[in-house]
């Protein structure tokens, strides 16, 4: 987990407003920012006109948005992550091989769980999330999984810094029944998502490891409740999804 700064600089706290508030509005003007994150317009004018400068944000005809400069920056991390590089082609074949699922490859960074990659084998299905969605833990599939084979330290740690927040009337919010669903996703080795996230949709997700045992990330393969709750459906994508994992986790360790 990481630590808050002894001494924050103020101006990066405000500049992290600025950009929240344009990720949440899409296309603004300063007033509208202002307003938001309730700063003087003529403060958030100066920021935004310097991250205009430096390419983070695009002004057109008086309104401000996010640039393409975080895509940029953001596929470039992706790139040096030795999960991503080695887990991309496997993720496009299970992808591939689903009819109408969502593929998404996860890690854990300061206790949310992050969608490192999502392939979409159903274009007409739309699920909302995306390369770089954050997820509550607790709530997500790849996320107990990743839970489930963490050290019981390491979860409370994570559980008292974000909770258990609901994001459905199906997502778990008790710490006692989640440590009872964490401790059946460690004896069948994948974890399973039933609307906790979204409501019709189902996940099921098996956690990477490397080969000390350390937990990587975490795959998952969701898809619309009606499907996904019949009995065959779910027992070819948990073989498919458990032999993804397993040459996913073999090409890791043999690098």
């Amino acid at each position: 987990m990481t630590d808050d700064a002894n001494r924050p600089v103020k101006a990066l706290l405000t500049m992290d407003e600025v950009v929240g508030a344009l990720d949440e509005a899409g296309t603004v003007g300063v007033t509208e920012v202002a307003d938001r994150i309730d700063r003087p317009q003529s403060v958030v004018h100066d920021y935004l006109s310097t991250l205009t400068q430096l390419g983070c944000v695009v002004r057109t005809d008086g309104k401000y948005e996010l640039g393409l400069r975080y895509l940029e920056l953001g596929g470039r991390i992706r790139e040096r992550i030795p999960l991503y590089q080695v887990a991309r082609p496997v993720v496009q074949r299970l992808a591939e091989e689903s009819s109408s699922e969502s593929v998404t490859l996860c890690v854990e960074e300061d206790g949310m769980c992050v969608a490192l990659d999502v392939v979409q084998s159903n274009e007409s299905i739309k699920y909302d999330w995306h390369p770089g969605s954050y997820f509550y833990m607790h709530l997500s599939g790849a996320g107990k999984a990743m839970l489930a084979n963490y050290p019981e330290e390491r979860v409370e740690a994570i559980l008292d810094k974000h909770g258990l927040p609901a994001r459905t009337d199906k997502t778990i919010t008790d710490r006692d029944e989640l440590y009872e669903e964490l401790e059946a996703v460690r004896e069948r080795g994948v974890s399973f998502e039933r609307g906790e996230y979204n409501t019709g949709m189902h996940t099921i997700s098996a956690p990477i490891m490397d080969e000390d045992g350390v937990v990587l990330g975490g795959l998952s393969v969701s898809g619309p409740a009606h499907r996904m709750n019949e009995p065959e459906v779910e027992a070819e994508l948990e073989d498919k999804l458990l032999s993804s994992v397993n040459i996913i986790e073999l090409n890791y360790n043999a690098r």
